[in-house]
């Protein structure tokens, strides 16, 4: 079977690899349908590395996958032939993390296209059937949407987030405005902020509040959400959260520019909430979806297929829309 592996920076290939055969005991096979092609995927592309997670050896690439169960192992009550997404980190279920339900930040989870794990761009996938969600009435590009859709989901119920909270989002990509949209479904009262003025319009689209970072605002918030990793974002959130106001980190930038104003923080009581992936959040992913799927299209306007993604990924051609869905 053929699947997208990164040999080394800059330098993805559409590959051979062999067929993982049936699945075993409370596993399932997926028929791989569909994956968007995250921010995360690009930066292994372009640098190799992210934080202390170094490429190091050929990995296949893709982790906001879906696809449809082809055949299940002993155990499982999956059906065949119904869509699913696939939460893409496997926790070890064992050590104290786990036991309390934040196996997000388990030291031994084997998540997707994450050194040296393999992700599931390509043709089929065993996973286990615990975290296989069947998507009823979704698409297999709608379900993908599922993984960024669960960081939103964990975030904002990490920030507390409640009816008439009044919530800036920074950062208007793919996180940032399914971020929002999970805010506003709590019943917040959500503003999205960009830097990029397409940004903010395809928000808009989406029916989204949206505006420039740089645009006059007296308003001030109970909680910021920063999707973008960026130094300006987070001067911009802090200096516009309300005093008690709560910090809320999802994007990852450099070191360079994820510098925080302490005295600012220490002085107005501020909260600083760091976010990483997400825990038992698919369900409720699924339900976003469904609900907002209307709203969802400029996500899913950009499809190529698996042997165009070496030129896509070269080219640049990401940069040209919201997010690129790669359909197999």
């Amino acid at each position: 079977m053929q699947a997208a592996v990164l040999r080394a920076i800059n330098d993805l290939a559409i590959e051979e690899i062999a067929d993982p055969g049936p699945p075993g005991p409370n596993m399932v096979r997926v028929r791989m349908k569909a994956a968007g092609l995250c921010g995360s995927d690009v930066h292994y592309y372009e640098h190799g590395r992210i934080g202390d997670f170094v490429l190091r050896a050929p990995m296949i690439l893709g982790h906001e996958v879906a696809g449809i169960i082809e055949s299940v192992g002993t155990g499982v009550t999956l059906p065949v032939g119904v869509v699913v997404a696939l939460e893409p980190g496997i926790p070890c279920g064992e050590c104290e993390l786990c036991r309390r339900g934040d196996y997000n930040l388990c030291a031994r989870v084997r998540f997707f296209a994450t050194p040296p794990v393999d992700g599931a761009l390509t043709d089929y996938v065993l996973h286990p059937a615990a975290y296989t969600y069947v998507a009823d009435g979704l698409t297999p590009e709608e379900a993908a949407l599922a993984e960024p859709v669960s960081v939103g989901v964990y975030a904002v119920r990490q920030a507390g987030i409640r009816l008439g909270t009044k919530t800036a989002v920074m950062g208007a990509g793919p996180v940032g405005v399914l971020t929002a949209l999970v805010a506003e479904s709590q019943g917040a009262e959500v503003c999205l902020r960009d830097i990029r003025a397409d940004r903010v319009e395809s928000a808009r689209t989406m029916g989204l509040q949206a505006d420039l970072i740089d645009a006059g605002s007296e308003s001030s918030y109970d909680v910021a959400i920063d999707c973008s990793g960026a130094e300006a974002a987070l001067t911009w959130a802090i200096g516009h959260l309300k005093r008690g106001g709560r910090l809320v980190l999802v994007g990852l930038g450099d070191e360079a520019s994820m510098q925080l104003n302490g005295m600012a923080i220490a002085t107005r009581g501020l909260s600083v909430q760091g976010i990483f992936r997400y825990a038992n959040t698919y369900p409720a992913a699924l339900h976003v979806i469904r609900t907002h799927r209307s709203r969802l299209a400029p996500l899913l306007a950009r499809r190529i297929n698996l042997a165009e993604l070496p030129q896509h990924l070269s080219a640049k051609r990401y940069r040209e829309a919201l997010k690129t869905m790669v359909v197999l």
